[in-house]
């Protein structure tokens, strides 16, 4: 169950980013230095928020391979 609950926080998180980035028109101006730069390091941070959130709710079903 700890897992299902780590995918749907993922999921609403990458949704949410995604119509974030959707919103500020990322996909027009992904060819500028600039906004490539902007759009590839929310794309990790999206990442990152993704990763530590798994981890944080399905912490306890991790764990317990190694008992």
């Amino acid at each position: 169950m700890a897992s299902f609950k780590a995918i749907t926080v993922t999921i609403i998180w990458t949704a949410t980013a995604g119509l974030g980035l959707f919103a500020i028109g990322a996909y027009e101006h992904f060819r500028n230095p600039i906004w490539a730069t902007g759009i590839a390091t929310s794309l990790l941070g999206i990442h990152m928020v993704n990763m530590a959130s798994h981890f944080k709710v399905a912490v306890e079903r991790s764990s317990e391979r190694f008992k």
